[in-house]
Parts: structure tokens; sequence; C-alpha cells
């Protein structure tokens, strides 16, 4: 089957319950189904053939490669929890006193064995044949396990199940409302991947318990995801590269009956509930992503936002510093020959107390931003050396970390654990969804539109122009529509927000490697449909430039006092 722009994998259950504990709670259900749960039955299907096929292999290992899907379902009513108490499986007919002698013997015999081998080079000596023989004859157990005549009575009645012990067992179950499940992905299958991964699906018959049976299949019509990777309160285990090759490397330990734990990729999610109307169309730029804030310590609150690109690139420096080479282009944002990646990558991103009553544009903190679509091995790369910088610090017995500024002193600063005290900190100011977009600092445009304040008036209304299809440029260049309107300025639009004259020339190098000087200027930009955030415009994306706030439509008073920071 052809899979068209995107594909989706539905799962239906057939009894109309799912039956699968929470990993981390084991009394509770798990809702909706964790696509790391998805994943692993399709390696148990593929893997119980008996020739496992190379071409559903190949599209296991295409999949896990793949961004964690957006998730449709329903909401689910879950049944309350009662303790089952069940004979335990794993009596033994043998004593345990038993059992630990002949064990010793074994390993007694098996060094002994060895080491005799090791003092005749390898030759079977007579003493050696000796003590292969003893150990030969401890592993023999039948004559214990196997004759009536020498099995201990006692420890064979235990076998019966009215004899065994009982432990308590939880069975934790949901019933949805709507007992089919979509998992989504925005991006199109190739038709033999599709094709492969259909034939997986339609021999699955269980998901999670063996009591949970399922029908699944390949689609392309399925439902809008009611749970979005984002900034949520739900925590998914999904699936990464190198997935099929880590629950391989597990199998032999566990040989498919004994507990294991299984690998995945920790993801917040959020829900986003379904409506009976057809919701809205909304835009998501391809620099959005999760932020990992850090907050500068009391005597480092005092730099100004015209300084955000100087204290973005020591931070950048910091991290680097601390990562591992080679540093992956999604987190250098340069390609192994030094050339910029067309990939959106991780930003540092000072973040400015602007937009309330009392903002005055101080630095609070720094973000670091990881878009949503980065693979798993850059996002890896980055905590590693988030880690490395802070153990670093603690080295030398040092609790905050530092940024250096040269002749300009130093930053003091702490990574954020736990919900942060001051407003401008949430993820919320900065990630929620809005018709309007404004900027808290001003945006690096990617054309210049020539003298916005000298020459003529016709020369000037053109320039005037010319900035605000630059900005319409910046927008499309992170994957958003035209805006309806857009609005610029050299004044900002938010109370606290520094003008752009004030801010330092911004430089890049041009098509002719040749510092380019790229005009910053404020914008309040309009959209037809929602966009959700975090919204970063313009060339100065990844160091703090064109930082944007959602605001609301009809714009209200600049000072606002619904969030005032401490």
């Amino acid at each position: 089957m052809s899979s068209g722009e995107n594909f989706g994998i539905e799962v239906n259950f057939l009894t109309g319950r799912f039956v699968a504990t929470c990993h981390n709670d084991r009394r509770q259900p798990e809702w909706p189904p964790h696509p790391a749960r998805l994943f692993s039955a399709l390696v148990a299907t593929w893997a119980d053939a008996d020739e496992p096929d190379p071409s559903e292999r190949a599209a296991l290992e295409w999949l896990e490669t793949q961004p964690p899907p957006g998730i449709a379902a329903s909401e689910a009513a879950s049944r309350k929890v009662v303790s089952h108490f069940v004979p335990v499986n794993d009596t033994a007919i043998v004593s345990s006193g038993w059992y630990k002698r002949r064990a010793n013997n074994v390993s007694q015999l098996t060094a002994q064995l060895h080491a005799e081998l090791t003092a005749s080079n390898g030759e079977i000596t007579k003493k050696a044949a000796q003590i292969q023989r003893k150990l030969e004859k401890a592993k023999q157990v039948t004559a214990q396990t196997g004759s009536a005549g020498y099995t201990n009575p006692s420890s064979a009645l235990a076998m019966l199940p009215e004899q065994r012990g009982k432990q308590g067992r939880f069975y934790p179950s949901v019933t949805p409302d709507n007992s089919r499940v979509s998992f989504l992905w925005d991006v199109p299958a190739p038709d033999d991947v599709a094709s492969a991964l259909d034939r997986l699906l339609r021999r699955i018959t269980r998901l999670g318990h063996p009591s949970s049976l399922v029908s699944c299949r390949l689609t392309e019509n399925a439902s809008r995801a009611t749970f979005q990777v984002g900034d949520g309160d739900l925590n998914i285990r999904t699936f990464r590269r190198g997935q099929l090759a880590a629950l391989e490397r597990q199998f032999p330990h566990h040989g498919g009956h004994k507990p294991r734990s299984l690998p995945y990729a920790n993801v917040r999610y959020r829900s986003v509930p379904a409506t009976a109307e057809p919701p809205e169309q909304e835009y998501r730029s391809t620099v959005a992503g999760q932020w990992i804030m850090f907050e500068f310590m009391h005597d480092s609150r005092s730099f100004p936002a015209t300084r955000a690109v100087e204290l973005a690139s020591a931070m950048r420096g910091a991290v680097f510093h601390h990562a591992e080479d080679p540093i992956p282009e999604e987190l250098s944002g340069h390609l192994p020959d030094g050339t910029p990646t067309t990939m959106p990558h991780v930003a540092f991103l000072p973040v400015p107390y602007v937009g309330f009553e009392h903002a005055d544009g101080r630095l609070l903190g720094m973000a670091v931003s990881v878009p949503y679509s980065i693979s798993q091995d850059a996002r890896r790369a980055l905590y590693r050396a988030i880690g490395n910088w802070e153990s670093a610090a603690k080295n030398v017995h040092e609790d905050d970390l530092k940024l250096t500024l040269g002749a300009q002193g130093k930053a003091h600063l702490r990574r954020q654990r736990g919900p942060a005290t001051l407003v401008s900190l949430r993820p919320s100011v900065w990630n929620g969804s809005s018709h309007r977009w404004v900027s808290a600092t001003p945006i690096a445009l990617p054309r210049h539109p020539g003298p916005l304040n000298r020459g003529s008036a016709t020369s000037r209304a053109k320039a005037w122009d010319a900035a605000e299809s630059s900005v319409a440029l910046a927008c499309n260049h992170v994957g958003l529509p035209q805006p309806l309107s857009i609005e610029v300025s050299l004044n900002p639009f938010l109370k606290g927000s520094h003008s752009a004259i004030n801010f330092p020339a911004f430089n890049q190098n041009g098509w002719n490697s040749q510092p380019m000087r790229r005009q910053l200027i404020h914008a309040s930009v309009i959209f037809e449909h929602s966009v959700s955030g975090p919204l970063m415009l313009g060339s100065g994306r990844f160091l703090g430039l064109g930082l944007m706030r959602p605001r609301p439509i009809p714009e209200t008073p600049v000072a606002s006092t619904d969030e005032p920071d401490a």
C-alpha cells in the first residue's frame, strides 16, 4: 500500500479493554498505550516467524528512526484495581539447601579443572580426566528430580496449585470510550516499508496483557491526535534509533518469559481534548522545541536584553566546551566542513523580563531550546555536555555554573529543577498557542530592507515595506505560512523591551563569506491560523534575537499585570 504524505498505525482492542500496568506504578493502568509497547509487539511478531523476513526488519529499523508519533485515543474509564493472589510458578521440587550445595560443588570442580588444564597447557592429564568425570556427575540431577523414589514428597506436593505459595498480582485495565487507538506520523512511509509494516501489524494478536486482544493495520485515514509531543505533563515511553538492537541484546537474558525492563525514550506529551467541532488548523515552527531552563543567580540579573547575543554566545561556548567530539550538526549548527546546516538545531536564548507592568528588560535566565525534531543522538550529546559542565563545577566545589564574558565579568546561573518561581522563566509564557506573536528581542532580518530613516519619503516607504516582506520571509524560513498582517517598528511592542537601535550590530557571513550586517527590527505578526510556540524568527534566532511572545487579539494594553514577576 502507499502511505501518502503521512501514515498511521491503527490498533483496535477487540474486547473493548486494554490491560497493561503503568511502568512506574504496578497498581495504575497505562493510557494511552505507549509507542514503545507497540514497537516491542512488532519486534516480537517479527522474531516469532520461522524465518524472520529481512524486509520486515528493515521496516522496523526505518520506523525506529522516525520522530515520536502523535496518539489519537479517546478518554478511558479505569477499572477499580484489586489484588489477585495467584500460585507462584517457580516452586522448586528440591530444597534450596540441596541446590546451593550442588551449585557450589559444580563451581569448585570447574575451577579445579580450569587450573589443571592451565598447568598442563591444555593437555588432558589423568588428574584432569578425573576432575572432569566428577564434574559431569555433579551436573547430572535427573536422579534427584526425575525419580519418585528420591524426590522429597513435601517438595513434590508443593508443586500442586493448592499447595503453592500465593503472591499478589494486579491487573489494572481501562475501558476506552472508543476501542480504536491510532499512532500518527507526519512523514511519508516508502511503499516497501509500508507493505512490510502492514504485514507485521496484521499478525499482532495482543498488546499488553495476553487478555488485550487486538487487530492492527496501517492506515492513512486516522483521527486527529489527542496526545501530541510538547511541553505537557504526560511522560510517555517511545522508541528511538537502536531500539531493535537493544531488544535483541536483552532477549538472551530473559528468553521471552523472565522479568525484563523495556528500553525506551521518555518523551513529554500534552493532552489535546477532542471537540465536536472540527479543530482549528494550527501551525508549529521548525524551531519549536522543549526548553532546558537555567536561572541567573540574584547577582547576575543585571544584564539588559541588549546583551542577549553576547550571553547566548557564551552559553553556547560553555556547552560546546564540555561536549564530546564529534559534536552533531543538530547541536553545533554546522556541518563537518564548517558550513551552516540546513537542519533545525539547538538554540541558546537569553530570557528577558518583558510584557508585564513593571518589566524592565533584564535577563532572568537562559533557555537551551531543543527542537522536537532533532535526533536522539544529538539530544543525548547535549544532555551529556550539560551534565559534564555541571560535574566540572562540582569538582571544584561550586554550586553554580559560570559564563565568562571576557572583560565584562562573569554570569552565574543554575539549571532550573522543578517549577519556576519567576513567571518569565515558565515555559507557558513562551510556548502558548496564538494568532498574534510579538518580538521580545528584535528580529535580525534575513534580507536588508535598505535605509529606514534616511532618504526621501518614497525610499523610506519602500524600505519599511521591504522590512515587512523580510519578516514574512523569516516566518517562511521556519515553516510558517504567510502572515495576515505585519507591523514593524524600531521601537518595541512589549513593555520592558529595548529599542532595536540600542542593540549592538549583528553581523553574519554572507554568501561570499564577507560579514553582513543584519537590520534589527521589532515586529507584531498576526497569522490566519493559530501558531504554537516557542517561536524565534530571523537570522539570529539561534542566539537570542527574534524571540517572540504570544499575545492576544485584539491587542491589550502594553503594560500587563496578569502575571507579575518577583
